[in-house]
This record gives structure tokens, C-alpha cells and sequence, in this order.
């Protein structure tokens, strides 16, 4: 029915056709006419209705389209080649049958794309830079060759000029092992499981600061994905939940200047970090622009908020209130950073810290260009020490394992070989914290970067065995699912070397616990522990 239409329509042009006939044959005509397929042309009849009423007249517009032998529309070749248009300039269109490389169509995508130079031309115009050159364009390692090398070709001999200003090339993300992905083999996990398992944010920061950035191969691993989830997402929520359950939001926002070295210190590299983003991204480097992130997470957590930790539970409440607000704007500033690459995160974790009184959407903010420029003076300083603070930690915490001494043992001196923190008293009480001595003595005669004093005094090793007992107090706290707030009394079941102990440190045990009053008594049910030769139960209530 449908080739009867093309006969009648080829031999009677310009004319109006009568066409009397029954429903079906007029039904399959207009399915033909239309370029259907036979699923398409029979739900035109639901349920066995006519398509056509009878003595009904109905107009066919038909216009012949290139098809296949089922009549149905197909827009490649041999097909195409029969359909010749009409031109305005009273000659005929056709498609041109010879085959230029298929690239030369890709390299003049900037052209075609705006419909250059027959429209669009007060927003798009090579010849007056309107919407050209391209800020950056982006494609995979095994496409250069042709796309890239094609635009480049085409733009230079139309306009002597290049089409894009900056180019990005990701490499090929390969399985595991090194093998090339396959549908066959299905040697990969699929990526939805992995988004559902791990947060699309991990998978995405995964793949922006790795090697595939650079052109170069990647070799995928689940693994790494999970460690994303791990040791950034979870850890920068930690901070966040950490700064809540403390009464951060309870901290009139202000300006403020804090005098504490752990507030300068993070602010110092929150605007590093800051600048070594916009700097990556205004150059198109996608791995340099995300990978500051976890560096700066890992400093939040594992060294700024652990050593203000105290400082939130303080009863100085200038400190305290700094500690707060140097928290909230370290999050809030970071959530800005990090849009780009993690939007779910940087949007949960903004929504939560402005509570929803500022924009309605972390990308609907400015780029943080407030906390973005070249360090001070005092800012190098700051991170000039505190980088060598952290190193004598880590020396003074690596000599405590050799000697087999744990954390909670304090120790009367660490010698220091460097004297680049001497007389900088705010540094080496972190240091004497950290790794838990009375003193530091700097000996530039000593053999090691550092030197512990590992002799062990009757005094020290009380204030150990009571450290001991606030750890088992605090375990217990969180085993129970207390809040910080919480005071509780202690009973205590223990001998009389315990007791000298609690008699002692009472004030101190209680303060850093929570403890309303510490009773002594039998215990049935509780585990009995050994502390340093001391034997104690310990229950709260």
C-alpha cells in the first residue's frame, strides 16, 4: 500500500489524488506514509478500531522520506540517496555520494554546532572572537588523534587561529590487573553497585584525582573507591558531627581572631589549600585541583580537631567558642571547595552548617576567592613549625613503639636534635601532649632527629595507671551511648593500690569523665581488669 503511494505520487506531481479504498488498506497507507514501524502502525488501532470512519474523508500530506523495504523511516545509506529536496534557489538537493573522512564532520563541530555563518551570529563568531575560541575541550586519549588534530586544522585555515584555548585528555581506565575492560568478559564491577556502595561522590573524586587525568592508564580498583569513602567522606562527616554534638551552632557567628596556634594553623592551610585548588582548576589540571582535598581532611581530622578536642569541652569559653567558630568556618569554606568534585557531600555538609539561613544551594555560592591568595609572612611561619611539630610528634611517637612504651605512659623528656621550635613555647606544648613527656630539651649532640627518656618513676607510672583508667572510663561512657554532657557516678571495685590511685587523681578523673561522685564497692558482674599491676572493676550508673 505504502509503494502504491510513491508510484502515484511520482507520476501525478502537483496534483491533488482520490484515493477510495477500505480501512485497512487506508490505515497501512498512513503508517507507510509516516515511516512506521509494524509495532508503531498497529497501536494506531487499540482495541480492533477503525482508523478511518465510513464515507470519512481524510487528508494524506504526504511528502516521500527515505526508507527501508519494510517501508519503515531509515536515514542511512542507500536510502537517503533517493531523497532529493527543493532549493530556494530553484535547483535540487541531493547527498553527495563521495565519503570524506568522518573526522573532517567532528573537527567542524564549534562551526556547526551554531549554524556558523548562515545564523547565530551575535552569539557565536569566529571572524569577531564571539564565542570563540572555546574556553577548553575534553575527550579521551584514543580520540586526539583525530578530533583534536581535525579542529585544529580547520580553525587555523579558516581563521588562523586555534578553536580552543585549553584541552583536557583522560586516559583509559583499565581493570585491575591492567586488562582492557570488556562487556564479554565482564571483568568489571558494574559502576551503579559501586555508586550504590560507596557514594557517587567517592567514585567521582576517585577518578578525578587519579592518573587518568593526565592521559595516562588506569588501572581501576574498588579498593581505592572504598578508601575515598573512608578515610575522606566519613571523616570530614566525623569532624562535622563532632563540631554538633559539642553545641557548635550554639557559638554566635562573628568575625573573630583567634590567638590559639591550632586556629591559625588551620585557617593558614585552609587558604593553602584554597589556592592550590583554584590555581589547578584555572589551568584545567582536574587531579591537582582535587587532590589538596584529602590532604586537607586528613589535617582536620587526624591533628586539628583531635588537639582541640579539649578545647570544645573547655570551661574557657573564649577558647572554646574559637575553637567552634574556626570549625565552622573551616567546614563551611571547605564545603565551597570541594562542589566541584563532590557536589552531594559539599551540598549536605553546606545545607548543615548554614542550617539553611544563607543561599539555598552550596552551587549557588561565589568561589571562595576570600580565602584564595598568596600567604603571609606569618602564615609560612605557622606552617613552617607546625609542619616541624608534627615531625618531632612522629619521631617522639616512633621511639615510644621501639621501646615498647605505650601513649598513655607519660615520660619525663624527649630530646630534640633541631632547634627550629626552641623557645616556641605554643608548639612544644603540643609536641609534650602528643607524645605525652614533661619536657623537651633540644641537644643538637644527640646521635637521632630525636631522643626519648624512657626510665619510668613511681610518679609517672601513678599518672599512667590513671590515664589507663579514663580511657576505660570513656569506653565505657561510649559502650552505654552516653552523651558528653552526661554526668554519671562511678562505682569502683579495686584494691588498695586503686584506691591511692582515685584518691589522688580524683578531681582530675571526675573532670575529664563527666563524674558526678565516685563510689567504692563490690562488683559481681563487671570484668575485672589489670592496670599496671593494679586490679580494678569499674561500672557506671
Amino acid at each position: 500500500m505504502t509503494e502504491f503511494l510513491y508510484e502515484v505520487d511520482k507520476n501525478n506531481q502537483g496534483k491533488n489524488i482520490l484515493i477510495v479504498s477500505h480501512n485497512t488498506p487506508i490505515w497501512l497507507m498512513y503508517g507507510g506514509m509516516k515511516g512506521m514501524t509494524p509495532k508503531e502502525i498497529m497501536v494506531i488501532r487499540e482495541q480492533g478500531k477503525p482508523f478511518i470512519k465510513n464515507s470519512e474523508i481524510m487528508k494524506f500530506d504526504f511528502a516521500p522520506i527515505p526508507h527501508n523495504r519494510s517501508y519503515e523511516l531509515d536515514l542511512h545509506r542507500p536510502f537517503i540517496d533517493e531523497i532529493v529536496l527543493g532549493c530556494k534557489c530553484g535547483g535540487s538537493m541531493k547527498r553527495i555520494p563521495e565519503v570524506f573522512d568522518c573526522w573532517f564532520e567532528s573537527g567542524s563541530m564549534p562551526y556547526a554546532q551554531s549554524h556558523y555563518p548562515f545564523e547565530n551570529l551575535d552569539k557565536f563568531n569566529p571572524e569577531k572572537n564571539i564565542g570563540f575560541p572555546a574556553d577548553f575541550i575534553a575527550e579521551g586519549l584514543d580520540q586526539t588523534r583525530g578530533w583534536f588534530y581535525v579542529m585544529l586544522v580547520i580553525s587555523v585555515a579558516l581563521f588562523d587561529k586555534i578553536s580552543y584555548k585549553n584541552v583536557v585528555v583522560n586516559g583509559i581506565v583499565l581493570t585491575e590487573d591492567g586488562q582492557k575492560m570488556s562487556k564479554r568478559l565482564k571483568n568489571y564491577s558494574d559502576p551503579m553497585d559501586l555508586v550504590d556502595q560507596y557514594s557517587a561522590d567517592a567514585m567521582r573524586y576517585y577518578l578525578l584525582s587519579s592518573p587518568a587525568m593526565k592521559a595516562e592508564d588506569l588501572a581501576f580498583s574498588n579498593k581505592g573507591v572504598d578508601e575515598v569513602l573512608k578515610k575522606l567522606i566519613m571523616r570530614l562527616q566525623n569532624v562535622y558531627s563532632f563540631f554538633e554534638m559539642y553545641g557548635g551552632f550554639d557559638v554566635e557567628v562573628k568575625d573573630f581572631e583567634s590567638k590559639n596556634i591550632l586556629d591559625k594553623w588551620v585557617l593558614a592551610r585552609l587558604k593553602e589549600t584554597a589556592t592550590l585548588i583554584t590555581k589547578a582548576t584555572d589551568n584545567y589540571e582536574l587531579d591537582r585541583a582535587t587532590r589538596p582535598i584529602n590532604d586537607f581532611v586528613d589535617d582536620i581530622s587526624t591533628w586539628f580537631l583531635r588537639r582541640s578536642r579539649d578545647r570544645f569541652k573547655s570551661e574557657n569559653i573564649e577558647d572554646k567558642n574559637y575553637a567552634m567558630l574556626t570549625t565552622r568556618k573551616v567546614i563551611l569554606e571547605l564545603s565551597k571547595l570541594l562542589a566541584p568534585s563532590m557536589p552531594f557531600l559539599a551540598e549536605d555538609l553546606y545545607l548543615k552548617i548554614t542550617g539553611g539561613l544563607e543561599k539555598e544551594s552550596v552551587h549557588l555560592e561565589d568561589w571562595p576567592e576570600n580565602i584564595v591568595g598568596e600567604l603571609t609572612k606569618e602564615e609560612v611561619d605557622i606552617l613552617e613549625k607546625m609542619k616541624e611539630t608534627r615531625s618531632s610528634v612522629s619521631l617522639g611517637l616512633e621511639a615510644r613503639v621501639k621501646a615498647g612504651v605505650k601513649v598513655r605512659q607519660p615520660l619525663n623528656k624527649l630530646k630534640v636534635k633541631s632547634l627550629k621550635l626552641k623557645d616556641e613555647e605554643k608548639y612544644l606544648e603540643l609536641i609534650k601532649d602528643e607524645v605525652n613527656v614533661k619536657k623537651i630539651i633540644f641537644d643538637e649532640s644527640i646521635a637521632d632527629s630525636v631522643e626519648l627518656d624512657t626510665s619510668i618513676t613511681p610518679e609517672l607510672k601513678e599518672e599512667g595507671a590513671m590515664r589507663d583508667i579514663v580511657r576505660m572510663i570513656q569506653e565505657l561512657r561510649k559502650n552505654k551511648k552516653l552523651n558528653p554532657g552526661d554526668l554519671v557516678e562511678l562505682i569502683v571495685d579495686t584494691d588498695e593500690n586503686g584506691k591511692k590511685i582515685f584518691d589522688k587523681f580524683k578531681d582530675e578523673i571526675s573532670k575529664t569523665t563527666g563524674l558526678s561522685k565516685i563510689t567504692f564497692g563490690v562488683l559481681e558482674s563487671s570484668e575485672l581488669i589489670d592496670l599496671s599491676g593494679i586490679s580494678i572493676k569499674v561500672d557506671i550508673k
